[in-house]
């Protein structure tokens, strides 16, 4: 079975728990084709246009056992959904021929839970961005329907499978869930809505609220994502997390 890949490499804009220090790093790799079709995507040369190129799942497999001599502190897989079985096979094969460090699934939480249930004993540290708690945003900015229950559902699952984050005494990420939300402007209540839910579920869980919005694309038909997200909007949604 091929597997598409934009590219891979260690790199550092993850959180700090999943970077480590300077001379780490996430061992990066960033699958093509998103089963999302976001309208402000911040990648969208790999995950729109299927940029990159196919691999094995035995090359898949020497650039995990790489990224880990190279001294990466996980393998940090970006957009992984469409590509789970692929993905699996490659990791028990890496297992066995010595991948110890930890597994990350870095997705959009726009998952069915069965899908993530075959990836239990898998995954190490699952990261969602849970996107939206307003489905007419979901369906006008990303295409699909039903975003928030399924969003919701998949972060119990992943809850179930690892449980809450934790570190080493590095404070190195090996185990659990981290939930992102990045702020689209002109949008509090989405956000509002999102860490409502979050709260439903977990209040101990870890969230890592983001402020990386850029209009990169052709936004002509979304005049409210034009810009970037402005102090007050940010203000307003980062008091209330913290309240």
């Amino acid at each position: 079975m091929q597997i598409k890949i934009g590219w891979y490499g260690k790199h550092f804009g993850e959180e700090p728990p999943l970077v480590g220090d300077k001379n780490q790093g996430a061992g990066g790799v960033f699958f093509s084709n998103c089963n999302l079709r976001c309208v402000f995507c911040q990648n969208i040369q790999i995950s729109h246009q299927g940029m990159g190129k196919d691999y094995s799942v035995d090359e898949l497999v020497k650039i995990m056992l790489d990224l880990q001599n190279q001294g990466a502190i996980n393998i940090d897989l970006v957009t992984p959904t469409i590509w789970w079985k692929q993905i699996k096979e490659a990791t028990e094969i890496a297992r066995a021929k010595g991948l110890k460090i930890p597994l990350m699934w870095n997705s959009n939480a726009f998952e069915p839970k069965q899908l993530l249930r075959n990836m239990n004993g898998v995954v190490d540290i699952y990261v969602p961005d849970f996107k939206y708690s307003d489905d007419e945003l979901a369906f006008k900015y990303s295409g699909i329907k039903n975003y928030s229950q399924a969003a919701k559902t998949a972060i119990k699952e992943m809850l179930w499978q690892v449980g809450s984050f934790k570190t080493d005494k590095k404070g190195v990420g090996e185990r659990g869930v981290i939930v992102r939300h990045m702020v689209l402007p002109n949008n509090i209540q989405n956000s509002i809505g999102v860490l409502d839910a979050l709260a439903e579920i977990d209040t101990n869980l870890h969230i890592s609220l983001m402020r990386q919005y850029f209009p990169l694309n052709d936004l002509t038909k979304y005049p409210e994502l034009t810009r970037e997200v402005n102090d007050e909007e940010w203000g307003v949604i980062y008091d209330y997390m913290l309240n």
